[in-house]
């Protein structure tokens, strides 16, 4: 197997000894034979561990073991501790994802301060199997079916032509040690049940199996390849970024017979799976705007005439940023400045308001709109619910969600960048005018 896996980083080009490697480990089969060959190969690399507080004492000595092979070998250990409960319950992911997601950004962050060239996980061809048969069944589209990448940016997976059996055989021949996760026999994890259940019954009908899925993944990653280039051009068309927000024309996909792989190629970089994109394709045939989809870091919105995607909002609608009597200018959460002119003025812009200062009370508080909001907008009589407000200004959920509000009090004193209120108004009376200037 060592041959194989010389002659496999030299066929694909995939790290060369010069280079300086990072090898994760967590004390398991895979990653300790990975060591292994690396070692043996007169390959140079420091070893990144990761212990996410799951397992107690058994995570505790996998720390412990790794620090202690290595160490007597004169390999770098570096050593983190991760608070995964906690990150999963704050970002309202699953446990495996949390871990994921923890360790490559701290693996990412090792290469930025440390000058690694490569990250190397010991991923193998089973894993990627797996892989393949949760997103069938979670509903990728053809990028999840296409397996796990050999090289990424800097994550390399060097193990991808081996087999388990492979990797079991090279331990044992080795006299390798290593640790059991006892999380790996838990079958309440879909990888588990796939690897306990499916893949063996398969294995039964096919022997082959992995050569077998190995070379239809290849087929799949050439497709996605060939799929990705063809895709470009009509993605230039539709789609449109600008700054944090994404939107989709909807006139230039609704007739499309491959909308809903074009929405499927969009949105997945977005964090929606297939069954949202399934939801919105049908959404969009039954002409229901103001529909939203959530993913566990965007917010879609189905407008009237295009799909908006922005970054799901931290803002808390309950929060607010003082703005005391004697401040000329804020940068934060937006930049506006502030001045005061004696006497009655009046400028115009949709980004200035000119306000009575004596009808002030300070601290004004600048805020998100809330439910249940009114004003007396500029110009009229009586009252109107800001909701009703933003329906004639035909603003989308979004647009009403970061919307700001000046607030004297309880009482609304400008809709910022739409109408100040008719109870603050410049008047005959004026003695002082506040003067601020919304600097977009």
């Amino acid at each position: 197997m060592k041959n194989e896996f010389l002659q496999h980083i030299e066929r694909k080009k995939l790290f060369a000894k010069t280079d300086r490697l990072l090898l994760g480990v967590s004390g398991g089969k895979d990653s300790m034979a990975l060591a292994h060959m690396l070692i043996e190969a007169g390959y140079t690399f420091s070893v990144a561990h990761c212990n996410f507080g799951l397992r107690g004492e058994e995570a505790e000595g996998d720390d412990a073991f790794v620090k202690e092979y290595f160490l007597k070998k004169n390999i770098e250990v570096i050593s983190t501790r991760f608070p995964t409960k906690e990150y999963a319950e704050k970002t309202n992911c699953s446990i495996q994802m949390a871990a994921r997601e923890l360790r490559y950004q701290w693996f990412n962050d090792l290469l930025a301060k440390n000058g690694f060239t490569y990250i190397l996980t010991a991923h193998h061809a089973n894993d990627a199997i797996e892989t393949f048969f949760i997103n069938l069944l979670r509903g990728s589209g053809l990028n999840g079916l296409k397996g796990i990448p050999e090289k990424s940016n800097a994550v390399v997976r060097p193990l991808l032509f081996a087999s388990r059996e492979q990797i079991d055989a090279y331990i044992s021949e080795n006299a390798i040690p290593y640790r059991e996760d006892s999380s790996n026999t838990e079958e309440k994890y879909l990888r588990n049940k796939l690897r306990k259940q499916l893949l063996p019954l398969l294995k039964e009908i096919n022997p082959s199996l992995e050569e077998t899925m190995k070379r239809e993944m290849d087929i799949l990653l050439q497709s996605h390849t060939l799929l990705s280039e063809a895709m470009e051009g009509k993605l230039r068309e539709c789609v449109h970024t600008e700054k944090d927000e994404t939107s989709i024309e909807l006139k230039k996909i609704r007739h499309l017979e491959y909308r809903e792989l074009l929405l499927h190629e969009v949105l997945r970089s977005f964090g929606f799976n297939g069954d949202v994109v399934r939801q919105l394709n049908e959404s969009i045939d039954t002409f229901q705007p103001g529909k939203q989809f959530h993913s566990f870091s965007h917010t879609l919105l189905l407008d009237r005439d295009r799909i908006i995607i922005r970054p799901a909002s931290g803002q808390d609608a309950d929060s607010f940023f003082e703005i005391p009597e004697t401040t000329s200018s804020i940068n934060d959460p937006i930049s506006l400045a502030i001045h005061r002119q004696d006497g009655a003025v009046v400028l115009d812009g949709v980004y200035t308001a000119c306000v009575d200062a004596k009808k002030l009370d300070f601290p004004l508080r600048l805020t998100r709109w809330k439910e249940g909001d009114s004003f007396q907008p500029l110009g009229m009589k009586g009252s109107k619910k800001l909701s009703d407000f933003f329906i004639a200004q035909k603003m989308n959920i979004f647009e009403k969600q970061q919307q700001w509000i000046l607030r004297s009090g309880t009482e609304i004193v400008w809709v910022l960048g739409k109408r100040v209120d008719e109870r603050f108004k410049v008047d005959e009376n004026t003695t002082q005018t506040l003067i601020l200037n919304w600097q977009v």
